[in-house]
């Protein structure tokens, strides 16, 4: 049990970590260079959702439904320990982002000031950038790769079956 889990508790606390660091060492706003200007560090606040939607004055009826969806991919995973290690550890890292972003997300229902969830992954080139993001966003976006790249070869594996079988 442990072993599905885990990289999950690894990318909550890289997040969460990551995250408190740059509460702590940025002003909102301020940008630094790591790799140029093909990397920063912006620290932003995000109220809304992932690339910058904005939820308007359904920010808690999101926050309730993203815990919704958390505990359907937790679900999910438990069902699934025992498939291939790619399906495990892909769903295991969506359920560590969906918990780090679910994480600062839930204060909005616990205080009245709530400034949305830490942003600081600026990546681009020059002016040309994509959207700030944090570690819990990046996992969620591997895992679905991955889960997705590991369905192709399934579905190629079936249909190479498949004709092999009607020969």
């Amino acid at each position: 049990m442990k072993k599905i889990f885990l990289p999950a508790i690894v990318v909550v606390i890289l997040d969460q970590l990551s995250k408190k660091w740059i509460d702590n060492n940025y002003f909102i706003g301020e940008s630094n260079e790591i790799i140029g200007s093909i990397l920063k560090f912006t620290y932003v606040k995000n109220v809304g959702m992932a690339f910058g939607i904005t939820v308007g004055p359904y920010g808690k009826v999101i926050t309730i439904l993203s815990l919704v969806a958390t505990l359907i991919i937790l679900q999910y995973l438990w069902n699934e320990r025992n498939n291939h290690k790619v399906v495990v550890f892909s769903l295991s890292i969506i359920l560590g982002g969906a918990l780090g972003n679910l994480i600062d997300r839930s204060l909005i229902l616990f205080v009245d000031n709530y400034v949305g969830v830490t942003d600081f992954i600026d990546i681009g080139y020059g002016y040309y950038r994509w959207y700030i993001f944090n570690i819990a966003d990046t996992s969620v976006t591997i895992g679905i790769i991955l889960y997705f790249l590991h369905s192709i070869d399934i579905f190629k594996k079936i249909n190479y079956n498949m004709k092999n079988a009607s020969n």
